[in-house]
């Protein structure tokens, strides 16, 4: 399974994500037609690679939503902060 990847990429042009994508929807198409295909010997082995690419992906993708999230809660605190200073300037130039 890698190999085919790994054409699907170098042959095709097709990014890593996009060649995985490309296998995924193959895979589903015979399945659906009832192509009879032992998966599991297929993708012996295959799928441990898989998994640890997906979850190191997810976990970067966590890491920056936790750091946009962080910058995003710190800017609307300082806005907010701001907004109270100059609502108070103005109430005091009022008095």
């Amino acid at each position: 399974m890698e190999n085919l990847l790994k054409r699907l990429q170098d042959e095709a042009g097709l990014t890593e994500e996009q060649a995985s994508n490309a296998l995924k929807v193959v895979v589903d198409f015979m399945d659906k037609e009832g192509l009879d295909i032992d998966w599991d010997k297929f993708l012996s082995g295959k799928y441990e690679k898989f998994k640890e690419q997906s979850q190191t992906f997810f976990d970067s993708l966590a890491k920056k939503t936790k750091e946009y999230t962080n910058t995003f809660s710190d800017k609307t605190e300082d806005l907010i902060t701001d907004a109270k200073r100059k609502i108070r300037d103005i109430a005091d130039d009022l008095d």
